[in-house]
């Protein structure tokens, strides 16, 4: 399955590069977006005993600069460059980073960026920006439950996503070495990386999107493997997920299962969550659950719950207001510098923008 991936994929970014003859087409221009969003938090907590004493409040933010250009040539085809930078110093500073070429066969992706599986997924919807039960972009307790594959991340890879067809769409990555993202830690300038951790993987996922009269559907399935270097068991992931939309409401679920984490036999990790969301105008409210389950070869299984109960308004083109609560528990009997144990309330108001 792998090499077909590869090859199909290879195939594709080759005949389309052979078909492009001299073009007057203009070169790419570069333009600018991204997003920030801050938030004030303030949490009430109940850490074991013996836990030293944590500041109660916080402000933070994220944010990223997108760098993005497309061209089309006399042919038709479509080429297109990606690259986002984190808003604040980071180990990561280059985020995403890839070229794409798209034309009637589809599109093929090459660079850093997610997978076809963690792309093409669908989930529940998160009240306001910044803070959700599923994937979220800031994690005040240090927990952060998802039901995104997300084995590779933004190691590099290539991802070809066909053409939609009667609302179903197909895509698949092949990734070389899960641990390899340029400029980070598979720099461009030496010989691959020797054989560790996530090796010749790949992702495969199809979705399903169509409209019935005045309600919104979306479908989803992806499913993820790769060697693990000096294991004997390959490491798999599969996520399914549901949205539906209708008279301002928007109801989604979504579920992963990771097995055999890092090689070991029957050490796994399930995930599965599900809200709903009203809006109506300017403004939106609404409730999201997630739950995670660790389930370790040896010893006792681990949950840790998030609810994220709350409502945002747009203040102007690009511009929302939020603020509600967010609700994390867990089974971890001692905290660290950077994870809660037990229960804790953490209320919130922030401003995202878009631009």
């Amino acid at each position: 399955m792998k090499n077909a991936v590869l090859g199909t994929t290879a195939l594709v970014a080759v005949g389309a590069l052979a078909a492009a003859p001299a073009s007057a087409a203009e070169k790419i221009q570069l333009g600018v977006g991204g997003y920030m969003q801050s938030t004030y938090f303030y949490q009430d907590s109940d850490e074991p005993a013996g836990t030293p004493s944590r500041i109660s409040d916080k402000v933070t933010q994220e944010g990223e600069i997108f760098f993005t250009g497309t061209t089309t040539l006399d042919n038709g085809l479509k080429f297109g460059v990606n690259v986002q930078l984190e808003a604040y110093t980071s180990t990561d500073q280059i985020d995403e980073t890839y070229i794409f070429v798209e034309g009637s066969f589809g599109r093929v992706l090459l660079g850093s960026e997610n997978s076809a599986s963690y792309l093409m997924h669908f989930t529940s919807p998160s009240p306001v920006p910044m803070f959700s039960a599923d994937s979220n972009n800031v994690a005040p307790t240090g927990q952060a439950n998802t039901t995104y594959n997300n084995m590779f991340s933004d190691a590099d890879k290539i991802t070809y996503f066909t053409p939609r067809f009667a609302g179903f769409q197909l895509g698949a990555s092949y990734v070389p070495d899960g641990n390899a993202e340029t400029g980070s830690n598979g720099n461009a300038f030496s010989a691959p990386l020797y054989e560790a951790g996530l090796d010749r993987g790949y992702s495969v996922a199809v979705n399903y999107v169509n409209k019935f009269g005045e309600v919104d559907l979306g479908l989803s399935a992806g499913y993820e493997q790769a060697e693990v270097a000096a294991a004997s068991e390959d490491q798999k992931a599969y996520s399914l997920g549901a949205t539906v939309g209708f008279a301002g409401f928007t109801v989604g679920a979504g579920y992963a299962m990771d097995k055999d984490l890092a090689g070991v036999s029957d050490s796994d990790r399930k995930a599965w969550s599900a809200g709903v969301k009203y809006g109506m105008g300017p403004w939106a409210v609404g409730v999201q659950y997630s739950k995670t389950t660790v389930e370790p070869a040896a010893g006792a299984d681990q949950d840790a719950t998030t609810w994220v109960i709350g409502g945002q308004y747009a203040l102007g083109p690009g511009i929302t207001a939020f603020g509600g609560l967010e609700i994390d528990d867990n089974d971890l009997t001692a905290s660290t510098a950077t994870r809660m144990a037990g229960k804790t309330n953490t209320f919130f108001v922030g401003t995202a923008v878009n631009f």
